[in-house]
């Protein structure tokens, strides 16, 4: 699948708040890469309070980075389909990151 990396230190407003990618790095598993970004979410204009968080994002295996030249950048990745491997990339970068939510796609 086609990833679109996000454009580090902006700001993505939604309504209930916001998100912040701030770092983008590679992990080595397995003779692979798996791709993942280091950021920070926050809730503030919800009427149910407010809430902050870090979160790690992985959208997979890095297959092919930049699929073209033009801004912003678009890699192909390959979701993180076996249960076993998801589970220790998870523990890795948990163990990497602490109190950080890991989300992988």
């Amino acid at each position: 699948m086609e990833f679109t990396h996000p454009e580090l230190g902006s700001e993505i407003r939604s309504i209930s708040g916001y998100y912040i990618p701030r770092e983008e790095h590679t992990l080595n598993y397995k003779d692979r890469e798996v791709l993942y970004i280091l950021g920070q979410a926050c809730i503030d204009t919800s009427c149910c309070g407010s809430s902050a968080w870090s979160y790690v994002q992985v959208p997979g295996f890095l297959v092919k980075r930049n699929l073209r030249e033009e801004f912003p950048a678009v890699s192909e990745v390959e979701a993180i389909a076996d249960k076993a491997d998801r589970a220790k990339v998870r523990e890795v970068l948990a163990a990497m990151y602490p109190g950080s939510q890991v989300e992988m796609w």
